[in-house]
């Protein structure tokens, strides 16, 4: 680059040795990020080598054989529909203006409360007695 380097001013000596200075800590941080990137790059491959294993390990276990579960029944008697849930049923369509039940109750779609649009319109549902045209 220079071609005489005896005629140098002393500022410019000074600099010169400043740049090689730093130039020099450069190519130091050069060495140790190298260095640094070598290490992260066996970290990696080991890494990847577990997760290989692991992976090999849940596919194994995957295709093991599940054990037959037996289904156990139990020995209690199971209790039948008893009278109160059938008035259950019968109380669930009743007028609650004029006590109304039964097929007096018919169900009809409520245009204010659309459900969706696609892929036609879906409308809430209303109940409405026949007896007093209350609607619940």
């Amino acid at each position: 680059m220079y071609n005489n380097l005896d005629d140098l001013s002393p500022e410019h000596e000074e600099e010169l040795n400043l740049l090689e200075t730093h130039i020099s800590e450069l190519f130091t941080r050069l060495e140790k990020s190298e260095i640094q990137i070598e290490l992260l790059k066996d970290e990696n491959f080991q890494l990847k080598a577990q997760i290989q294993k692991l992976q090999q390990q849940s596919k194994q276990a995957q295709y093991k054989s599940p054990r037959a579960e037996t289904i156990r029944i139990p020995k209690d008697i199971i209790p039948t529909v008893s009278s109160s849930d059938t008035n259950v049923r019968q109380n669930k369509r009743k007028c609650p203006n004029c006590g109304a039940s039964g097929f007096s109750i018919k169900e009809v779609d409520d245009k204010t409360r659309i459900i969706t649009y696609v892929p036609r319109k879906i409308y809430m549902k209303k109940k409405v007695c026949t007896k007093c045209r209350f609607e619940f």
